[in-house]
């Protein structure tokens, strides 16, 4: 069991979190800390990756791109809450608050979704509207960050049953349904993927097919494995034997839902370090809100899972 622990400047408190079996505890004053350019890394990331967090939180200091960070939920997934349009609205307008009194100037995001929610949250005040909000792939590739050739390939090799070969395997990439209209997130895949690794499947960019998580959350659990199953069998189709996502709900879903290829999130290429995404929770544990009793699973253990994520939830729907 690993400890982490994080200073978020939007919620104004202290973050300790072990990983994998995740447990969070949250102290501080609740006082914003002056920030001008912060790592957003989104729920998904937190809950599936934590170690990726903090490495890629470590990597973006040091390289001067950011200066602190935030735990925060985007907001999104407050729409599948009772009352999601009134709750989301509420969590957003503290939202701006937050980024406003900090006075941050730029933000870069790890998930599509967390980059479509927060210029949309933040464009709604003339105090944030000027806020950049920027993709964490683009982000990496300007730089300068490569994903191995020699290190994916290895990864892909390790969970397939082939005859030896000097040729390496290929992934298919999964492009993000938010990211259709701008493609910030697949051009920064592309440009940390060596090109010889990839091929593209015949639904990508503007026309990315969904994994089917976004109907997963609205509790749809047949139509979500059959489109993820359509993903996996284009890959194949491309001639691909693995797939690589630029997200983290991706990345679950289709590793959840399909058999016919491996799937992984590019970080676990570009650091080597790979999540067992088969055997993950089926629901995340921990979001980080300003209310508590919206907040992470607290010190009691008691905890309060995303509407539709459950095992049980939509069942039949």
């Amino acid at each position: 069991m690993e400890e982490y622990e994080f200073e978020d400047v939007l919620a104004g408190s202290t973050v300790s979190c072990t990983f994998p079996r995740l447990v969070a505890q949250v102290a501080g004053d609740g006082r914003p800390r002056r920030t001008r350019t912060l790592f957003f890394p989104g729920c998904s990331l937190i809950n599936y990756g934590l170690p990726l967090v903090q490495s890629v939180y470590g990597l973006l200091s040091e390289a001067g791109a950011v200066e602190g960070i935030s735990l925060l939920c985007c907001g999104k997934i407050l729409s599948f809450e009772p009352d999601g349009k009134e709750v989301r609205a509420a969590f957003e307008q503290q939202l701006r608050e937050r980024v406003a009194n900090a006075g941050v100037e730029r933000i870069v995001a790890a998930c599509p979704n967390c980059v479509l929610a927060l210029r949309a949250a933040l464009d709604c005040d003339e105090r944030t509207a000027g806020v950049e909000v920027t993709a964490l792939p683009a982000e990496l590739a300007a730089l300068g960050y490569r994903i191995d050739g020699d290190v994916a390939a290895r990864m892909l090799a390790n969970e397939l049953v082939r005859e030896e070969t000097d040729v390496p395997p290929l992934f298919s990439v999964h492009d993000s349904c938010p990211d259709r209209a701008t493609g910030e997130f697949a051009d920064g895949l592309r440009a940390l993927l060596p090109s010889d690794l990839f091929v593209e499947p015949e639904h990508c960019r503007r026309h990315s097919g969904c994994c089917g998580s976004l109907v997963r959350a609205a509790g749809k659990f047949e139509l979500a494995d059959e489109q993820s199953r359509q993903r996996g069998a284009e890959a194949v189709s491309a001639g691909a034997e693995g797939i690589v996502a630029v997200c983290v709900s991706c990345a679950y879903q289709l590793s959840a839902s399909q058999r016919r290829v491996p799937v992984f999130h590019y970080l676990e290429l570009l650091y080597d370090w790979r999540i067992d995404w088969r055997n993950a929770d089926q629901y995340m544990k921990l979001r980080f809100l300003f209310d508590d009793s919206l907040g992470a699973e607290e010190a009691s253990g008691d905890t309060r899972p995303f509407m539709g994520l459950t095992p049980d939830a939509g069942k039949g729907a």
